[in-house]
């Protein structure tokens, strides 16, 4: 059944036996799974089945953090969420991602990846990928591909697979979701507020706003929070200042690890053999996926070495994308107006003299937006916008802050940075790439240090994947749920979605989100 809240009058009272709180990929398929099942579901969602560019303000942080992209339009506050917008990405996480690596601060999950492993099964044709047992190795000779990492003893070529048409979750489990008996699809209802009995350690409502502000209640056996990684530590805190701390923030967890995947542009690749990088840029389209691959390092080498994963893609770029001049220029100009000298001053001045051109094509773009040098726009090279695992670290957090949306709740504040232990690893993974496809003789991998001063800043790409906030641990001084997605502290309170991740890999998310959430279902249903 679909329901509008605005249609509701004020105290208006439901019941079921399990509220889903947020309608989009991990609240859906929760929902999805347990249609089947004989308990009664209600899904809460701020949003409808339209977009609503008013709804949208409730995600606005009180103040615009200095690097971290504003968080107000990277989720979407209507039905399937995110999934309206995502670019259909779907890798799985490897082993090594679950275990505890003495490397890596906070890592390791409280559960294994063959205890998810069969739920990846299942997630992958949520997602619009039919489950297929191909190692990158098949897909390779299937579909008459180079792999530049073959046999190589540190590299490998990761398959990333694509739903063709784009996966839309409401879209596409909606009308089955309205129309089972079990399930209510609660549409326009901002929840608020929920009510804890601290003896018996049980929720026994939520309470949310129509866009009148009038109040419904949803009464029910157990509850789970689908907001997303940013939203679900937001309600959590505003839930814990009302509660004295005693929902999952026992340990001062909740909001903290946050963690992003961040994609610097901190190498470049130069190469007379182009087209054995085609599969790395450039997907083959199938009937219902398109296939793609990307470099990475093994997991054996990670160990090895000490150090993180990248995703590493080859994207071609013209001889002004490529061009050091116009980086150093900015590098240089920003220095010396602070008075100071940049490190590498010597490779910025070189740079800057030996190619003026290119100083002189940006200053006509910028001002005229005129092409000036024919060569500027030949493909020269490569540039790579890797996606990069950031460690889970307890000082990246999102708080609440003093200011509210209309309808009550606290707005957030984000405090993110990159530690000195991701840039480290990120420029030791990088040599070993550049080592062995030298080794290998495929070219010339260049690594942009000089360029720190913008590439960590100014110059730092996001993939909006908000990941850690509400993370999955053993007990809750070092998080907030449990190996089955249990709130610390309560009885019938969980969370899905990529909050629950303890760390974020260095593969879209999504697909993890899906199998976590079919898990979860399993265990509920339980």
């Amino acid at each position: 059944m679909y329901l509008d809240a605005n249609t509701l009058i004020d105290n208006t009272k439901l019941d079921c036996d399990i509220c889903i709180m947020g309608g989009g990929v991990a609240g859906l398929v929760l929902a999805h799974q347990l249609a089947s099942s004989s308990l009664n579901v209600i899904v809460v969602d701020a949003g409808g089945k339209n977009f609503l560019i008013d709804l949208q303000d409730t995600y606005a942080p009180e103040a615009q953090h200095p690097i971290f992209p504003d968080p107000t339009y990277s989720r979407l506050k209507f039905l399937g969420g995110s999934s309206n917008h995502w670019q259909n990405n779907t890798s799985r996480f490897t082993p090594l991602d679950f275990d505890y690596r003495e490397w890596v601060p906070e890592s390791g999950w409280p559960i294994r990846y063959s205890e998810i492993e069969p739920y990846y099964t299942m997630a992958e044709p949520y997602c619009g990928v039919d489950t297929e047992e191909r190692s990158s190795e098949e897909w390779f000779a299937t579909l008459n591909k180079n792999n530049i990492a073959a046999n190589s003893p540190n590299l490998e070529s990761q398959i990333a697979k694509f739903s063709r048409p784009p996966m839309r979750f409401y879209a596409e489990l909606g009308n089955e979701l309205e129309q089972s008996s079990n399930t209510t699809i609660l549409s326009h209802a901002n929840i608020v507020d929920i009510s804890f009995n601290s003896q018996t350690k049980q929720i026994t409502s939520a309470t949310a706003k129509n866009h009148s502000l009038d109040n419904i209640s949803i009464h029910a056996g157990k509850f789970v929070m689908c907001f997303g990684g940013i939203d679900n530590a937001r309600l959590l805190l505003a839930f814990n200042a009302k509660y004295e701390n005693k929902l999952g923030n026992q340990g001062d967890s909740v909001g903290r690890y946050f963690m992003e995947h961040p994609t610097p542009r901190a190498a470049q690749f130069y190469t007379d053999k182009q087209t054995l990088l085609d599969f790395y840029h450039t997907p083959v389209e199938l009937e219902n996926k398109a296939v793609g691959a990307f470099l990475s390092l093994k997991d054996s080498c990670l160990q090895e070495n000490s150090t993180t994963n990248l995703r590493l893609p080859f994207f071609p770029a013209t001889n002004f994308d490529l061009s050091h001049s116009v980086s150093s220029f900015h590098i240089l100009s920003e220095a010396l107006a602070n008075g100071e000298l940049p490190d590498e001053f010597g490779s910025h001045t070189y740079n800057i003299l030996s190619d003026l051109d290119d100083i002189i094509e940006a200053i006509t773009r910028k001002k005229w937006n005129k092409k000036l040098f024919e060569d500027a726009e030949m493909i020269g090279g490569f540039q790579l916008p890797m996606m990069m695992e950031q460690t889970p670290s307890r000082t990246n957090r999102v708080k609440i802050g003093s200011t509210k949306d209309k309808f009550g709740v606290p707005r957030t504040l984000i405090d993110w940075q990159l530690t000195d232990i991701d840039k480290e690893m990120v420029w030791k993974s990088l040599d070993i790439v550049s080592h062995e496809l030298a080794e290998r003789s495929l070219g010339r991998m260049q690594l942009l240090k000089e360029r720190s001063p913008r590439l960590w800043t100014n110059q730092l790409g996001f993939s909006d994947h908000h990941m850690g906030t509400t993370r999955m641990a053993k007990s809750p001084d070092s998080g907030v749920v449990d190996a089955n997605a249990r709130v610390f502290g309560t009885k019938n309170l969980f969370m899905a979605g990529s909050s629950v991740f303890s760390t974020g890999s260095h593969v879209p998310p999504t697909l993890t989100i899906v199998a976590l959430s079919v898990r979860l279902a399993n265990h509920l249903k339980g």
